[in-house]
């Protein structure tokens, strides 16, 4: 088990622990979901639920918060989806149906649209981060499956 591992592991047994963590789980989401909304609403993204999307001639990009099942994060997942309903004939695109922001991490396999809540509140400037990297990398890419064949 890495450092990293341990330290998270420590974290979340404080949080389980912690007769405040779902109130703090809240709040925390909450700012998510507002940096969220400040940074895809200028792109054109609307929100429905906990996904923001874009549509197009060529398709409809989403960005999607997803809650995990242990309550301790969330994930943003990256969609695009053809107005046949399949993912974009695009080299770079996997063929899955979603994307994590892997591919716009500072490599060696992080996911910088993985937050931890406990993160996002004791450290702000990991959703900054997380944020800064969707605008200026992730929202571009989706961007460019949207427009036409040159």
């Amino acid at each position: 088990m890495s450092e990293q591992d341990e330290d998270l592991a420590a974290r979340q047994h404080t949080a389980a622990h912690d007769p405040a963590f779902p109130e703090r789980r809240e709040v925390a989401y909450g700012q998510i979901v507002a940096a969220l909304g400040a940074a895809l609403a200028p792109a054109g993204y609307a929100l429905k639920g906990s996904t923001w999307t874009k549509p197009s001639p060529r398709g409809k990009s989403a960005v999607h918060l997803q809650r995990s099942r242990y309550g301790w994060d969330v994930k943003i997942v990256l969609r695009f989806v053809t107005p046949e309903g399949d993912p974009p004939d695009h080299p770079d695109w996997d063929g899955e149906a979603e994307m994590t922001m892997v591919r716009f991490g500072g490599g060696a396999g992080e996911d910088p649209g993985r937050l931890a809540f406990l993160d996002v509140l004791d450290h702000p400037a990991h959703l900054t981060r997380s944020i800064d990297i969707l605008v200026n990398e992730a929202l571009p890419w989706l961007e460019a499956l949207h427009q036409a064949d040159g």
